[in-house]
Order: C-alpha cells, then sequence, then structure tokens
C-alpha cells in the first residue's frame, strides 16, 4: 500500500512540474522604434522538451538554431555565418541559451573565442519577453573588451505578437 502511494504522490510531483516548466514558444518582435544592425527585429521559438529552436529574423535575412535541452552541444550559427555551439537549459522561470564562437583568424591576428549567455524571462501574462545578453572573451583584455562591447550586457525587450 506504502509502495503505490509513493509511486502516486512522484507521479502528481512530475506533472506538476511540467505543468510549471516555463514554455518560451512564440513569435516576438522587438519593443523598439530603431533597429541597428546588432539588435533582432524578431524572434521565432519553438520549444520541446529537448530542444529551443531559435529563428532570429535581422531584415530580410534570418539565423535558425537549435539548442539541446539536456547539457549537450549543438550546431550554432551567426548572422554574419560563424558556425560554434549552442547549448540550452531552463532554470526555473528562466531559460539561458549559451553559445561558444571562434572569430576566423586573419592576417597577423589570432582567433578570438566568444561565448554569449542570454538569460530570457517571460513576463507574468507571457506577452513580454526580455532578454539580457552578456558576451564573454577570455582571449581578451577587460578594457578592450569595455570598448568592443560597450553595452555589455545589454537588455532587449520583445513583445509576443501571436495569440497564446
Amino acid at each position: 500500500m506504502h509502495k503505490k502511494l509513493f509511486v502516486f504522490v512522484i507521479f502528481l510531483a512530475a506533472i506538476a512540474w511540467a505543468a510549471n516548466k516555463a514554455d518560451f514558444s512564440g513569435n516576438y518582435a522587438v519593443q523598439q522604434k530603431k533597429v541597428d544592425n546588432a539588435t533582432t527585429a524578431s524572434l521565432r521559438v519553438i520549444q520541446t522538451d529537448s530542444t529551443v529552436q531559435v529563428t532570429r529574423v535581422y531584415g530580410d535575412k534570418s539565423v535558425t538554431n537549435s539548442c539541446p535541452l539536456d547539457g549537450s552541444e549543438g550546431d550554432y550559427t551567426t548572422e554574419t555565418g560563424v558556425r560554434g555551439k549552442c547549448r540550452a537549459q531552463l532554470k526555473g522561470d528562466t531559460l539561458v541559451l549559451e553559445s561558444l564562437v571562434a572569430s576566423p583568424p586573419k592576417a597577423n591576428t589570432p582567433s578570438l573565442r566568444f561565448d554569449t549567455i542570454e538569460e530570457w524571462r517571460l513576463s507574468a501574462d507571457t506577452k513580454t519577453l526580455t532578454i539580457k545578453t552578456e558576451i564573454k572573451c577570455p582571449d581578451m583584455s577587460a578594457d578592450v573588451m569595455a570598448a568592443a562591447f560597450p553595452n555589455n550586457p545589454r537588455t532587449e525587450k520583445y513583445q509576443r505578437f501571436d495569440a497564446r
């Protein structure tokens, strides 16, 4: 009898956990009037139990990446075509996306590694997506990094434009 009760309690806990898991699936548009080259104009997100697929739209160009949610690495491509690796993780109501890319080496310039960490949060009504982005480069000094990325970290807000 106790064994059946224990299994039932575990089953209910699993259902409750799955019901409370944040789902970022949807279509979003950036919440600012002027869009520069560093800002994604819109996002299309498809989240499953195992993967988060993010399509970033920059004007007439789009890039789609699928980041595994289990901690393993997936293939990643920047908007400029540089390839790297990515992964995703749900931490409570926050989705953390991490991408690691290395810049292509040029004459007399070594390749630089860039680790981009995004923390995604949805508003209580799920209509606003806030993304905090921080770029790290272990191959660059702090002062050069500050000059190269003056708005680091930066926060952007996106408005959901599909029915939820």
